[in-house]
C-alpha cells in the first residue's frame, strides 16, 4: 500500500460516508477522491513528473488534504510551507525546495506574484480561487475539466512523498524527507498504540503545514475517520468547545498552550464534551501542574506524543493509562515523563562515544525506525550528522527509567519551542544585527505560563547609540514572522564570553533567572 491508496479503498468501500468537514463544506469520500483525481490529473497535463516538488501555501482548508492526495497519486513530493513567513523568509525556503508547481491561497497570492521574478523554477501556479493574476490557474477549473479516473503512475512505496520543514542551529530550513513507506508503518503504529476506532471523528486544529497534522491525516485517512479541518490561527477556545459540542468530536491534538486556553475559559463545564475520548498533546513540554488540572476537567483520556520533524512526531508516547493523579508516587511522576517508545521505534540514550548510558543517567535520545525521515533535501553533510549508522541522533538530552520511560532534560542545541512551535535563536539575532544600534546580541528562551517558552533578546548597544525595546521589537517584526519576535529586550553593558570569544548563552541565562 502508499499513500494514494487509502483514499481510493476508502472511496470504494464508504463511497457516502463523510471524510472530510471544512468550514461549512462536507465531503464524502467518493467525492474526495473525484477532486483529489481531478487535481493529479491536471498535474499530469501540466508535465509534472515523479520527484516533482508540489508546494503548498495554504491555510488550513480540505484544499490541503486534496493536494496531499493528489501529490501522492502522481509521484511527486509534497512540500508545505509556514503561512506566516515574510516575503524574504518565503523566498528562501522555495528556492530551497524549488517546487515547479505552486497552489496558493488568495490569501497569498499577492506576495507570491512580488516574488515571481525570482522564482523561475516554477512552472505552473494554481490559486483556490479567482485571482487578478492571469497567470494563476483557477483550483475549481482544474478540477471540473480533468478527468476522474484514477491516475495511471506506478508509485513505489519507497519513493518520496513528502518534504516537511525543520531548521538547524543557522535557521536555514531542512526538508526531511518520508516516503510512501515511511508514512504507512506512520498509520498502522499510530492506529495500534492511540486504539483509532473506525468511527472517530477528528479535530484539526494544529496549522496543517505542521509534520504533526501529516501523521494525523494519514492516521485518521488509514482507518477512516471523519477529518474536521479549522483554520489556523487565533485560537478560540469558546469556538473550539462550542465545536467539539455540536460535532461530537472524539479525538483531538494539541499544544500544551491551546489546552491552558480552553481550561481558562469561564463555566467551561457547562459544554457538553463527553463525546471526546482522546486529547492528543504535543509539541511542547507539558507543565505537570496544568496536566494535572486537564485531567480533572476533561472527562477523556490524554496522550502525550514526543518527536521531530525528522524523526517523526509520533515516536514515543505517554499512553492514557499513564495518566493518572491516584498511584504510586512513581507513577504519578510519570506525568513528567514522554512515554515509551511507540511499536515501531527503537531509543536508546547515549554518551558521546556512543555507548549506552545507565538507568536513569542523561545523554542524547537516538531514535531508529522506518518512520524516521529518509534524510535532508539537497543537504548530503547534514544527513549524515543526523543519520549515523541507521540511527538518527535527536540533539535532545533525555534519561530512561528501569521500564523503559523517556525523561526529556534539555534540548542540546538553543531551539526554544513556543506555542508548539520551533524558534531558533540565531535567525533572530542575525536580524538584530542588521539594527544599526545594536553592537552584539544573545537570543534565549525564558519560561511562559501560556507559551511553554518565549524569546528574549539580550542587547548590547554600540557607543553613543539608542534604542529602545519597542523599537528593536517592531525591527524583528518587519523582517520576521510574528511568532518568532523576541518578547522582551533587555540591555546590557556587555554579554559574558569565554576565552575564545563565544557568547556563553548559559550564563546568560542563569542571570536571566536569578533576576526573575
Amino acid at each position: 500500500m502508499v499513500v494514494g491508496d487509502m483514499i481510493i479503498r476508502n472511496a470504494r468501500k464508504y463511497p457516502e460516508k463523510i471524510g472530510i468537514v471544512s468550514g461549512d463544506k462536507r465531503f464524502t469520500f467518493k467525492t474526495i477522491n473525484q477532486r483529489v483525481n481531478g487535481i493529479a490529473n491536471g498535474l499530469i497535463k501540466m508535465g509534472i513528473k515523479k520527484g516533482d516538488r508540489v508546494g503548498a501555501l495554504v491555510h488550513n482548508s480540505h484544499q490541503f488534504i486534496e493536494i496531499y492526495f493528489a501529490t501522492a497519486k502522481t509521484g511527486g513530493i509534497f512540500c508545505p510551507y509556514n503561512n506566516h513567513l515574510k516575503k524574504g523568509e518565503l523566498k528562501d525556503i522555495l528556492s530551497y525546495s524549488t517546487p515547479r508547481f505552486l497552489f496558493v491561497d488568495p490569501d497569498f497570492a499577492g506576495v507570491v506574484h512580488e516574488l515571481k521574478d525570482d522564482l523561475n523554477f516554477i512552472e505552473n501556479y494554481i490559486c483556490l480561487e479567482n485571482t487578478n493574476f492571469p497567470y494563476m490557474k483557477d483550483y475549481e477549473d482544474i478540477i471540473n475539466s480533468s478527468k476522474k479516473e484514477e491516475p495511471e503512475i506506478k508509485v513505489l512505496d519507497d519513493d518520496v512523498m513528502s518534504m516537511f520543514f525543520t531548521a538547524g542551529t543557522t535557521g536555514k530550513p531542512k526538508g526531511a524527507l518520508r516516503t510512501h513507506r515511511h508514512l504507512i508503518m506512520t498509520a498502522v503504529a499510530g492506529v495500534i498504540d492511540l486504539k483509532v476506532d473506525y468511527d472517530e471523528q477528528a479535530l484539526i486544529t494544529f496549522p496543517m503545514y505542521h509534520v504533526a497534522c501529516e501523521d494525523n491525516i494519514v492516521r485518521h485517512s488509514f482507518m477512516p475517520n471523519t477529518i474536521h479541518i479549522r483554520r489556523e490561527g487565533g485560537f478560540n477556545a469558546i469556538d473550539v468547545l462550542s465545536y467539539i459540542e455540536k460535532e461530537k468530536i472524539t479525538r483531538c491534538q494539541m499544544v500544551p498552550t491551546m489546552i491552558h486556553t480552553l481550561l481558562q475559559t469561564p463555566n467551561i463545564e457547562k459544554f457538553d464534551l463527553s463525546s471526546l475520548k482522546l486529547i492528543l498533546y504535543a509539541g511542547a513540554p507539558m507543565p505537570v501542574e496544568l496536566l494535572k488540572n486537564a485531567l480533572k476537567i476533561f472527562k477523556c483520556g490524554f496522550a502525550q506524543l514526543y518527536g521531530q520533524t525528522e524523526s517523526g512526531p509520533f515516536t514515543t508516547v505517554l499512553k492514557p493509562e499513564d495518566h493518572i493523579l491516584d498511584g504510586s508516587e512513581k507513577k504519578i511522576q510519570r506525568l513528567a515523563s514522554s512515554g515509551k517508545a511507540v511499536l515501531n521505534y527503537e531509543v536508546r540514550i547515549v554518551d558521546e562515544n556512543d555507548n549506552d548510558v545507565k538507568t536513569g543517567e542523561v545523554g542524547e535520545i537516538i531514535v531508529r525506525s522506518e518512520s524516521m525521515m529518509k534524510g535532508y533535501w539537497n543537504m548530503p553533510e547534514e544527513t549524515a550528522k543526523k543519520l549515523r549508522n541507521g540511527w538518527l541522533y535527536t540533539g535532545d538530552l533525555g534519561k530512561m527509567d528501569e521500564e523503559g520511560y523517556i525523561y526529556i532534560v534539555e534540548r542540546k542545541n538553543d531551539m526554544i519551542i513556543s506555542g508548539g512551535v520551533n524558534i531558533y535563536p540565531r535567525e533572530i539575532e542575525e536580524v538584530l544585527y542588521k539594527h544599526p544600534a545594536v553592537s552584539e546580541v544573545s537570543v534565549i528562551g525564558i519560561p511562559d505560563e501560556h507559551w511553554g517558552e518565549v524569546p528574549k533578546a539580550v542587547v548590547v548597544l554600540k557607543e553613543g547609540k539608542v534604542a529602545t525595546e519597542e523599537e528593536l521589537i517592531k525591527f524583528c517584526g518587519e523582517h520576521l514572522a510574528g511568532y518568532k519576535k523576541p518578547k522582551s529586550v533587555e540591555f546590557w553593558k556587555e554579554l559574558p564570553k569565554s576565552p575564545q570569544g563565544k557568547i556563553l548563552k548559559k550564563e546568560i541565562r542563569e542571570i536571566i533567572k536569578k533576576k526573575s
